[in-house]
């Protein structure tokens, strides 16, 4: 789990495309994310009218690759920008290549980085929006299409840059504008009902040492709804002993972009995501196979309960930059994981 000071822009990513998946479908849900969005775009902007990427993206400089610029290059290059790759040939968007990209098209096959092109393994001929997009109607794409980038390019094909929902999010107000948004959300979906959770009961246990429980507060009446209304999902496991190539390719299998690493007591010893396989181990220059773990992962990450309040829990990932957030059960053991992979 990546900390605040590696700004990692999934984290409001996850927390906006949860608020979005409470509210429905179709055009009630476009209507409700316009009418919530109306006041902070307000109180940011000084008016109602949704901000445009270009507002965005101006004097941001594109994370841009050729074709031919080989998988370790790219992979320094996004870890710098910490955004995913625009393959650009002759002026013109060919493809996109993002950390989970790199984690289960090269890590976990193994290919050579230094003699591997970024075009053998990119996502070609990605969908791009133009600049005059405005935020509310870009969120409503990510949504609709569960896209976790957008590219985006003049009508003549000119690449301006790539936005992820947290520029969105942060270009309507910030944090707290998020917090707004998603209780409005929570209320327009909250109909009563319970919403099942998705984990398993018999998982692990805490060990007790290291592991750091958030302590939200007191949920308020707007905010008592508790962290299984956002259905965490089951968490994948790996253990402290397994490399990280063995860790990549069980990912790459089940189509997962984070494990939950125990340690030798089977309590959570840590978090490994694709982005931290990038930075720590592409960027790095370490070998996968004889690479373990427990070397790059997060160690002692931030847990929530299952019973605490979900406005707290998104809170925390939105504020500190997570872009995991491990669920224990009222008896302490690790049952679910808050995250992007539920929502893909």
């Amino acid at each position: 789990m990546e900390k605040a000071s590696e700004k990692n822009s999934s984290a409001t990513e996850d927390a906006v495309k949860q608020m979005a998946s409470l509210q429905g479908s179709g055009g009630t849900q476009a209507a409700a994310l316009q009418a919530l969005l109306g006041p902070l775009l307000s109180q940011a902007f000084g008016s109602s009218q949704s901000p445009t990427l270009r507002s965005l993206l101006a004097g941001r400089p594109a994370t841009i690759a050729s074709p031919g610029r080989n998988l370790r290059e790219t992979g320094l290059m996004m870890t710098e920008a910490r955004k995913a790759a625009l393959i650009v040939d002759d002026g013109e968007l060919v493809g996109i290549f993002g950390f989970k990209d790199m984690m289960t098209r090269a890590i976990a096959k193994e290919l050579p980085l230094e003699l591997t092109a970024v075009s053998s393994v990119m996502t070609p001929n990605p969908e791009a929006v133009s600049p005059d997009t405005t935020v509310v109607e870009a969120l409503q794409i990510m949504h609709d299409n569960k896209f976790l980038t957008l590219p985006v390019c003049e009508d003549n094909g000119v690449v301006v840059g790539l936005v992820d929902v947290m520029d969105l999010i942060y270009g309507c107000g910030g944090a707290e504008g998020w917090r707004s948004i998603f209780g409005s959300a929570m209320d327009v979906a909250d109909d009563g009902s319970e919403t099942n959770s998705v984990y398993s009961r018999g998982s692990m246990r805490s060990s007790g040492t290291g592991m750091s429980k958030k302590k939200t507060k007191e949920p308020t009446p707007h905010d008592d709804r508790p962290v299984k209304k956002l259905r965490p999902k089951k968490p994948m496991v790996s253990s402290v002993d397994d490399s990280v190539l063995s860790i990549c390719q069980m990912l790459a299998s089940k189509r997962g972009d984070a494990s939950i690493i125990t340690g030798k007591n089977g309590g959570l010893a840590g978090i490994i995501t694709d982005t931290d396989i990038t930075r720590r181990v592409v960027a790095k220059y370490l070998d996968p196979a004889s690479t373990s773990v427990n070397d790059v992962m997060t160690a002692n990450p931030t847990c929530v309960s299952m019973s605490d309040s979900a406005m707290d829990a998104m809170g925390t990932m939105v504020e500190n930059h997570f872009r995991h957030l491990p669920v224990v059960d009222d008896a302490g053991s690790i049952v679910g994981v808050l995250g992007k992979h539920g929502l893909v």
